[in-house]
């Protein structure tokens, strides 16, 4: 299968939704004043246009829109179901078709081909998975925070409470933005291969991106489970992150500088651990480059 298939089956499906969820939010606000209705259907039609917009330039940025609007559409359909008379086929089709668009937007593949299109020449690009203190809590509340914070402000005015609409949009907007920034950074952290090797860009692992040169690599697999790695001449830049980890062993050393509090010190290694979202395809890419047998 094309590794571009799961996002243009979520572009199709994208362009489908007013027809399906567009169609339950406007049974949901008939019975809404006015500019309460207008200024939700702009503000859904906008959102609606970013987002197919942003699956078919093919950036990291369009990446994270995506996987912040996305997942936010079945909350909103949950509370829709409060206005209106939607039926319950209507809704059932609604829910469905959010759901699969939801797992299409947060699939590996989608992301590698998302980040992907930062890439020229023979460059190729793949998304490393987000650290494990990351998922425990952090990514779900930042998420929520973005998500309520962009919106109940707006939402509050166009209902005409003015006063605390004010408020919420002068305080939740700015978080929304620090929020969006931060997980972005999830977006930014990728290896990169290059016509003489490849580059591991974690600027929450180490502070610079790190070159691993194809002519001294001398293996590159899965990480064992009984591996050391409280090995001076090895680093783990994976944090944590749950699932497999890959292990690059090199001919020669590499300097890596850890992101740490306070002073970094530079550290001089021979093998290093990290962890893309989908190690089998970062595994192949290396085959094909001839970086590994």
């Amino acid at each position: 299968m094309d590794v571009r298939t799961p996002l243009r089956i979520f572009v199709g499906l994208w362009a489908l939704f007013p027809f399906t969820v567009g169609a339950v939010i406007d049974t949901a606000l008939s019975n809404q004043p006015d500019l309460f209705k207008v200024c939700v259907s702009i503000g859904v039609w906008i959102l609606w246009v970013v987002v197919l917009g942003s699956s078919m330039i093919r950036r990291p940025w369009g990446l994270t829109v995506m996987r912040i609007v996305v997942p936010s559409v079945m909350p909103a359909l949950l509370f829709a179901t409060s206005g209106g008379n939607i039926s319950i086929v209507s809704l059932t089709l609604a829910i469905g078709h959010a759901a699969a668009a939801c797992v299409l937007a947060l699939l590996p593949e989608t992301g590698n081909v998302m980040v992907d299109g930062l890439s020229y020449g023979n460059e190729r690009r793949f998304l490393l998975r987000a650290p494990g203190a990351i998922l425990v809590g952090p990514l779900p509340l930042v998420w929520a925070l973005v998500v309520f914070g962009a919106t109940s402000g707006p939402l509050l005015l166009a209902s005409g409470k003015w006063l605390i609409g004010i408020v919420l949009t002068a305080v939740g907007w700015p978080v929304a933005a620090l929020g969006f920034r931060s997980l972005h950074q999830l977006a930014r952290r990728w290896v990169v291969f290059v016509p003489n090797g490849f580059v591991i860009h974690d600027y929450l692992a180490a502070r610079e991106p790190f070159l691993l040169r194809s002519q001294d690599l001398s293996s590159l697999g899965p990480a064992t489970a009984d591996l050391d790695i409280d090995t001076p001449d090895l680093i783990d830049v994976s944090q944590l992150a749950p699932g497999p980890v890959l292990q690059v062993a090199l001919h020669g050393e590499v300097e890596v500088v850890p992101r740490t509090r306070g002073i970094s010190e530079v550290r001089v290694v021979k093998s290093i651990l990290f962890s893309p979202t989908r190690p089998g395809a970062v595994l192949q890419e290396a085959r094909l480059r001839r970086l590994v047998r």
